[in-house]
């Protein structure tokens, strides 16, 4: 394990500039990078690492030198990792770890902000419960949750909104840095306070309800997060557990995590299923090994191989290409998985500030970027691809 700065020290009590609020979180590099580093800003909701021991992470004898691995001509994989703001970088190659650094002050026991990255964890569960014959992904939303009938998320299916292809209109919010596109949605679930003369929803459910016809469903890739929060509602509404009972109990507590995970919550306690979830990088290299094994992890069977299968395929690449995601170009989205269609069978979960979980099976390769970079886009899988052909050509 490397590190790459040391911690702050803080002044006790804080000075008036360093206090991070949900008015501010957004503003600087600084205060981003505490709300990515810390869940104190929101309540959260625990998802239990279990009670049996850490699975044993194997680390490699010699680490990769990033600095001698080019994104660009001019620019290193490390001096892009410096620039893009990450946190934290871990890569996995044939089940053993090449390089884990923390930068920023990052400390390696603590949950990072996934933003929406969740949205994968989210997708998993939902292909959990079809397999299990609890949930049918041909039924329309309202099927599930009645209160959505007449809405433009109730309209979709569960595939759809799996695949983000439920186009809805939400009413506008003045809302900084165009956090959550103009939309209420960050205003809903506490992440932001509300404006001045603010009349719209105040939590999800209100959020979803709020939701209005855009187009017909399944014609076009619109990317957002009512959809996500739709999942969320549909299986908490058919199994009776919240989100995080429901990752702990198929997902975390197997893998033999070191830490507790976390999921936000909004003002009247659901979990925020478009992007509340936080996890620390090691726990989330063991996820990542997890799915590039097939599903297979710490001695267990977690993920049925079918529902890896069905993520690994991919949806539509035109539909994304069409959309305002066309700088991921050959990609498509499915089941809340990126998936690339490049010669690795590369597929990602993505979040924003440029979370990234991408696994290649075709090489055995996971790596983890987490990061606080003030940038609204993300630039790519630029860096994962340079490592991935490096390791491939290296073999």
């Amino acid at each position: 394990m490397q590190n790459g700065t040391a911690t702050i020290k803080q002044a006790f009590p804080p000075n008036q500039e360093d206090i991070i609020t949900k008015d501010n979180w957004f503003t600087s590099k600084k205060h981003l990078q505490g709300y990515c580093h810390s869940g104190e800003l929101s309540p959260c909701r625990m998802i239990w690492k279990g009670s049996q021991k850490p699975s044993l992470l194997s680390y490699a004898d010699d680490s990769l030198d990033l600095a001698t691995i080019y994104v660009h001509k001019h620019e290193s994989v490390l001096a892009y990792l410096e620039r893009t703001n990450t946190d934290a970088f871990l890569v996995l190659h044939k089940g053993k770890v090449l390089y884990e650094n923390y930068f920023n002050g990052y400390p390696f026991y603590q949950p990072h902000a996934l933003n929406s990255a969740s949205k994968s964890f989210v997708g998993l569960i939902v292909g959990l419960l079809a397999d299990e014959g609890v949930l049918d992904l041909t039924k329309k939303a309202f099927y599930y949750i009645p209160e959505l009938e007449g809405t433009g998320l109730g309209e979709g299916t569960v595939q759809q909104l799996l695949d983000m292809q439920v186009p809805v209109k939400y009413m506008e919010a003045d809302t900084p840095m165009g956090i959550g596109r103009g939309t209420p949605i960050f205003i809903a679930s506490g992440s932001i306070p509300k404006p001045e003369n603010y009349h719209g929803p105040e939590n999800l459910y209100e959020f979803m309800v709020a939701s209005k016809r855009a187009i017909p469903p399944g014609t076009v890739f619109k990317y957002e997060n009512g959809q996500t929060e739709t999942l969320g509602w549909i299986i908490k509404r058919l199994t009776g557990k919240n989100l995080a009972e429901l990752i702990q109990q198929y997902i975390w507590s197997k893998l033999g995590a070191e830490e507790n995970a976390c999921m936000h919550l909004d003002g009247i306690g659901t979990d925020i299923a478009s992007g509340g979830m936080r996890a620390t990088l090691r726990d989330l290299g063991r996820f990542g090994s997890m799915m590039c094994n097939n599903g297979f992890y710490n001695g267990q069977q977690i993920i049925p191989v079918p529902i890896i299968r069905e993520i690994q395929k991919g949806g539509n690449p035109q539909l994304l290409e069409e959309s305002n995601h066309h700088y991921l170009p050959g990609f498509s989205y499915h089941n809340q998985w990126w998936i690339s269609h490049d010669q690795y069978g590369g597929y990602s979960a993505r979040g924003k500030f440029d979370q990234q979980i991408h696994i290649a099976p075709k090489t055995e390769t996971v790596i983890v970027k987490l990061s606080s970079n003030y940038s609204p886009q993300p630039e790519g899988m630029q860096a994962c691809q340079a490592i991935i052909a490096y390791l491939a050509k290296n073999e």
